[in-house]
């Protein structure tokens, strides 16, 4: 980012930080009720990870310990409480639809809260497949006026992550003063047989930074990412995050990125990220014991390589993570990015689970990018190619053409992971 951006960015973060949702806790206070203490820490993975947990930003609007307020939508599938391992409390809510059910959506209706200046959070476990797509509508203040948050989950399944929800969709002209409704629906992605399982807990909200953020990754290492996203990215001042394959460095047949043009990239303020080498397999294919040394081997190589900031930080290779993965992330990185499907709430509640979208998807890349600065969200715009048989290098040169015409910060993932 320029050092404008950059010192707007280290003073809205520290602002963000600030515990509380000023302006709309003694609404959402008298909506839910008082409050018997503080939310419990993000929970171990119980795998054997340290259970210890720094505390989460913001404050939690529904922890689902009352499942009389929420109700399922006409043939959406069944809500019911959840005893076993809930995320926080006593319980979490459980939404399910089974082969014939098209999805599973729960609501609840508010009375009117305030939402004009918060992002939200949700605590998610889902089962029985590997891909579940999530949408959180506020009605503000009917359905007519609908403010729509989505994401794509490319697994874990039977693990508890966050996720941040960004702006997808804006209908009408949504009055976030005066939210009437959350809805709630889980929908089948990938596979579309089978059932919907799903636990949700602890939906929560962050105060915002009043100026979002854009990140460029570059995915495969490349040499089309230094020979023509650097020279173009430099007018700007523009850092980057390249997802580093330790095997495919300095293979100059194949396109690739050597070690002298890492490095500079480095010392240009780029992050070198960890991208393990799987081939045609997904990571999770391999056995826990060959996840472990490929994710390890991989942080390794950038380490000795002196990359070591940039080495806190993993890129999901084709996109899918299994439990055992998320688990190995979790103790040997600090950051981490897969697929997505648009921006994400700011401040982060689960920095283990950013997501990403494609920078060369035309209006709807723009449209993310507008969402990401007009509500105070993180837009990760994800590349491959730049020019040859890829994405254009003009409207690559008009991309980032238009990020310096927006109030938005450009941000590398030392900067997210320094400032969250």
């Amino acid at each position: 980012m320029t050092n404008r951006n950059r010192r707007s960015f280290v003073t809205t973060v520290a602002t963000a930080g600030t515990l509380g949702l000023a302006g709309c806790l003694s609404t959402i206070s008298e909506w839910r009720g008082s409050d018997d203490g503080p939310i419990a820490q993000q929970p171990s993975d119980r795998t054997g990870d340290d259970p210890e947990r720094l505390g989460l930003p913001g404050e939690s609007i529904d922890r689902f310990e009352d499942l009389e307020q929420w109700r399922s939508m006409i043939d959406a599938g069944s809500l019911e409480a959840a005893t076993d391992e809930p995320y926080t409390g006593s319980q979490s809510a459980r939404l399910t639809a089974d082969d014939e059910t098209e999805y599973a959506a729960i609501y609840t209706t508010t009375g009117g809260i305030d939402l004009r200046e918060q992002n939200l959070s949700l605590a998610v476990n889902f089962t029985s497949r590997e891909q579940l797509h999530l949408s959180l509508e506020l009605f503000a203040p009917n359905a007519q006026h609908a403010y729509t948050m989505a994401r794509t989950l490319t697994g874990p399944t039977d693990r508890w992550v966050r996720v941040d929800f960004g702006t997808s969709r804006v209908d009408g002209q949504p009055d976030l003063a005066d939210v009437r409704e959350i809805r709630l629906t889980a929908r089948r992605r990938g596979d579309h047989t089978g059932p919907i399982a799903c636990r949700v807990d602890d939906l929560r909200a962050v105060d915002r930074p009043e100026t979002g953020s854009v990140m460029l990754l570059f995915d495969g290492t490349l040499e089309s990412h230094y020979t023509t996203a650097f020279e173009r990215m430099e007018q700007y001042g523009y850092a980057g995050v390249e997802a580093v394959i330790p095997e495919a460095v300095g293979d100059t047949r194949d396109g690739r990125l050597t070690l002298d043009a890492l490095s500079e990239l480095d010392d240009a303020g780029w992050d070198m990220a960890a991208r393990p080498r799987t081939g045609a397999n997904f990571i999770h294919e391999y056995s826990p014991e060959q996840q472990a040394d490929l994710i390890e081997r991989t942080k390794a190589s950038l380490e000795r390589w002196g990359f070591d900031a940039g080495a806190k930080h993993f890129i999901t290779p084709r996109n899918v993570l299994g439990p055992e993965t998320i688990d190995l992330v979790r103790e040997y990185h600090e950051q981490a990015f897969r697929y997505g499907g648009g921006p994400n709430g700011l401040a982060l509640t689960d920095p283990h689970n950013v997501g990403v979208f494609s920078g060369a998807a035309g209006s709807e890349t723009y449209t993310y990018i507008d969402h990401a600065a007009a509500y105070g969200q993180l837009a990760v715009l994800h590349f491959e190619e730049i020019g040859n048989d890829g994405f254009d290098e003009q409207a690559f040169a008009a991309l980032l053409e238009y990020l310096d015409e927006q109030e938005i910060n450009v941000v590398t993932a030392t900067d997210l992971l320094e400032g969250a």
